[in-house]
């Protein structure tokens, strides 16, 4: 066999296959999406607790009373609202984390990124540009046709 026949060594870790890398990219589309979905929804949160818990207390109000829209709770809204969208993110997350094959502390750490006020702005950007890094990096096989 000539020099021009040798085929590089590549690691388990630098070839992906063609399905896991459009599924890497699919999850972290995905992840994206719910990472900004989830940090405005925590923000809403975080503004209706201080309306509730600060604001409407200091200028007499009775907190249980806040954000009542007649028989409509707004703030229990919120809180849902968040929660059901926190899911979906722990999803994009799991997913994300599946096709980057991280460990189970990265996962962690997107996790509480949803629960942490502006982290998921923060971790969002940090793990775009890591998983673009590595997806730049691998090897793509496709299957032989």
């Amino acid at each position: 066999m000539s020099d021009d026949d040798a085929r590089p060594d590549f690691t388990d870790d630098e070839v992906w296959s063609l399905k896991r890398f459009t599924s890497a990219r699919s999850a972290l589309r995905f992840y994206r999406v719910m990472a900004i979905i989830t940090g405005v929804m925590l923000l809403i949160l975080t503004a209706e607790m201080i309306v509730k818990y600060l604001i409407t207390p200091a200028m007499g109000g009775d907190p249980s009373e806040a954000l009542m829209l007649g028989s409509f709770n707004l703030a229990a809204a919120i809180a849902i609202c968040h929660g059901w969208c926190y899911v979906v993110y722990l999803i994009g997350c799991w997913w994300l984390n599946q096709q980057m094959r991280w460990g189970l502390g990265r996962l962690l750490v997107l996790a509480l990124a949803g629960v942490v006020p502006v982290m998921s702005f923060i971790l969002e950007r940090r793990t775009t540009r890591r998983v673009d890094r590595e997806l730049d990096a691998a090897v793509v096989v496709a299957p032989r046709s």
